[in-house]
């Protein structure tokens, strides 16, 4: 689902999507939600770090938590991993320390496929902590 006209952040966050959409600089760009096996995988990738190196690693993982990385962008990937304290705001405005994206299956076609190569964090934005 992309959006026909650009929005702004504002309608972005007030508007509920099912499934949720991520939001690149105005437009609303649907996510790849996945099959069992993508669901599976994703809950094993969470559970590696949230129980496994909790203690150890001092890790927060946190499944399709929405992430601001730009004024104009945001993300929702599979799986996200902090270190150290846990973050406390609703949406995430610091880099992960890892940031995981499933991709689909090839055969399927979807085109977000690549989607996960295209997060990146802008340093000089006062979003990014």
């Amino acid at each position: 689902m992309k959006t026909a006209a650009p929005i702004s952040v504002d309608e972005y966050l007030r508007t509920t999507y099912d499934p949720d959409c991520d939001y690149v600089d105005g437009e609303v760009i649907e996510r790849n939600v996945g099959e069992r096996s993508h669901g599976e995988l994703q809950f094993e990738l969470a559970r590696l770090f949230r129980v496994t190196h909790r203690l150890d690693w001092h890790t927060h993982a946190f499944i399709e938590q929405r992430l601001q990385e730009s004024e104009t962008r945001f993300r929702i990937p599979d799986v996200c991993v902090y270190l150290g304290e846990k973050p406390k705001e609703q949406v995430l405005h610091t880099p992960p320390f890892i940031c995981i994206e499933i991709l689909c299956h090839p055969r399927i076609g979807y085109r977000g496929c690549n989607r996960g190569s295209t997060i990146t964090w802008n340093s000089e934005s006062p979003t990014c902590g």
